[in-house]
C-alpha cells in the first residue's frame, strides 16, 4: 500500500510545485512593485507590446459584433421611422384630398347661396344622385321628391342659369330633364334684341339649337338667350344659353344656330328647385314671380 501511494504523492508534488512557484513569483512581484518603482518600465512595456495587442485581437470580434448589432438596430429604427412618416404622409394626402373636396363643395354651396339673392321664388336645394345620358335623352336624378314638395314641371336652376324641369316625381327622389335633352323646349328671347325664340335640345351632347332662324335674323355669336316665361313652365328672366356658332344652310333659307347652355350641366352637383306655384291672391299683393322682365321686352 505505501508502495502504491508513493507515486501518487510524487505526482501531486510535481503538480503543486509549479503552482507554488507561480504564486510565490506573483507575491514577490507585488511586494517589489509596492516597495519600489524599478518594475514600472517592464510593466509599461508589457502593457504596450503584449497586453494591448492581445486585448485588441480578442476584443475586435466583440467590437465588430456590437457595431454591426448597433447598425442593424439603427436601420430598423430608421425603417420604422420611415414607415411612420409614410403612413402620416398618406394620411395627410387623404386629409388634403378631403379638404379639397370640402373646399370645392363649400365654394359650390356659397355660389348657390349667392345666387339666391337674385331669385324671388321659394327654392329648395337638391343634390344629384344619378345621371342618364344616352345622346337623345339627358336626365338626372335628384335626392328630393314628393315628400319634400317637388312637383311635375318644376323648374330647376344652378348658380349660372336654367338647368331643366322635373319630369317624374317619386317619394324621395325626382327625375329632371335637362334643357339639352332632345325633347326639351324653352321659350326665350335674345337679350340684345328682345327677339322671341324657342331653344331646343340637341342630339349632340351638351348642345342646344335655335331652329328656323331666317338669314335676315338679327342674331350674333355671343348673344345671350333669356327665358321669357311664356308657356308657364320656366319663369321669366333666367339665363338659358349663349350663341357659339352660326352657319348658313345652302339647302334652305334658314340659319343653323348652335348654342351652349349657360348652366354648368356637365359639372353641377347641386341644383336649386324653384317653386313657382303662386296663387292669384299672392300675385295681387305685388309679389314678383322670377326676376323682373327687361324694360324693352316686347310683350305679346
Amino acid at each position: 500500500m505505501p508502495y502504491q501511494s508513493e507515486p501518487a504523492i510524487q505526482g501531486l508534488k510535481q503538480r503543486l510545485l509549479p503552482t507554488f512557484f507561480v504564486w510565490l513569483l506573483a507575491v514577490v512581484v507585488l511586494v517589489v512593485q509596492w516597495r519600489s518603482t524599478w518594475l514600472e518600465p517592464l510593466q509599461s512595456s508589457f502593457f504596450s507590446y503584449v497586453y494591448q495587442p492581445v486585448s485588441a485581437v480578442v476584443h475586435a470580434p466583440i467590437r465588430r459584433f456590437v457595431s454591426v448589432s448597433q447598425r442593424w438596430q439603427d436601420e430598423r429604427e430608421d425603417l420604422a421611422q420611415l414607415d411612420k412618416i409614410a403612413e402620416e404622409n398618406r394620411a395627410l394626402k387623404a386629409q388634403l384630398q378631403q379638404f379639397g373636396h370640402l373646399r370645392a363643395e363649400n365654394r359650390r354651396l356659397r355660389m348657390l347661396m349667392d345666387s339666391l339673392l337674385t331669385v324671388t321664388e321659394p327654392v329648395l336645394i337638391a343634390e344629384l344622385v344619378d345621371t342618364a345620358i344616352d345622346g337623345y335623352s339627358e336626365t338626372v336624378l335628384i335626392n328630393k321628391g314628393m315628400r319634400h314638395g317637388v312637383y311635375l314641371q318644376q323648374p330647376i336652376i344652378d348658380p349660372f342659369g336654367l338647368v331643366g324641369q322635373v319630369v317624374a316625381v317619386y317619394e324621395q327622389t325626382a327625375r329632371v330633364m335637362l334643357i339639352s335633352d332632345a325633347r326639351s323646349r324653352v321659350p326665350s328671347y335674345v337679350e340684345r334684341t328682345s327677339q322671341r325664340v324657342t331653344v331646343l335640345g340637341s342630339a349632340e351632347r351638351g348642345e342646344l339649337v335655335l331652329p328656323w332662324q331666317r338669314y335676315e335674323s338679327d342674331i350674333e355669336v355671343g348673344d345671350r338667350l333669356i327665358s321669357s316665361g311664356l308657356g308657364g313652365v320656366f319663369p321669366r328672366g333666367y339665363p338659358v344659353a349663349e350663341v357659339v356658332a352660326i352657319e348658313q344652310d345652302k339647302d334652305s333659307s334658314f340659319l343653323q344656330v348652335v348654342l351652349k347652355p349657360i348652366a354648368h350641366l356637365p359639372s353641377m352637383l347641386e341644383v336649386l328647385l324653384l317653386d313657382t306655384r303662386v296663387s292669384e291672391a299672392t300675385l295681387g299683393e305685388g309679389v314678383m314671380v322670377g326676376p323682373p322682365a327687361p324694360s324693352d321686352l316686347i310683350e305679346e
